[in-house]
């Protein structure tokens, strides 16, 4: 999509739990295997801090680390809603997750913050909610 590819989007992906979640994104972001299950052991330490749910089916996993090489936002349309994220959150359908590398260029902190904001607006997150198709969705996120 962007040619530096800073939006990367996973359509209909087949993730049944939090765990699977974490797994998969950490399988993006490192190659070595004790480094992804630092980045998991990351998102699950940024949980206990305070829900990352946004919005009714909605979650905004994030984390600034050392061991994200390129900062980027991911999108991640679920095949089958997450019935169970926890306790306290059902039916998850759409996750958004910020990755931010350590020390991060204030142009691409800035850009982060800039598509942030785009997130309080609730018809916007219930367009990409909603969507069913990919191209239709790369269209919505290029609108920001």
């Amino acid at each position: 999509m962007d040619s530096n590819s800073f939006y990367q989007v996973y359509f209909n992906c087949e993730l049944e739990t939090k765990e699977e979640v974490y797994s998969f994104i950490s399988e993006m972001v490192c190659q070595d295997p004790s480094q992804k299950e630092e980045v998991v052991n990351q998102f699950n330490q940024r949980e206990k801090v305070g829900s990352t749910l946004i919005a009714e089916h909605v979650m905004l996993p994030h984390i600034e680390s050392n061991l994200i090489k390129k900062s980027q936002i991911l999108f991640i349309r679920l095949a089958n809603p997450i019935q169970s994220w926890d306790v306290q959150t059902k039916d998850i359908r759409l996750l958004i997750v910020l990755l931010l590398k350590e020390n991060e260029d204030v142009q691409i902190k800035k850009k982060i913050a800039s598509f942030t904001r785009t997130l309080a607006d609730e018809q916007y997150v219930n367009r990409l909610l909603t969507i069913n198709e990919k191209e239709s969705f790369y269209k919505e996120i290029r609108k920001n």
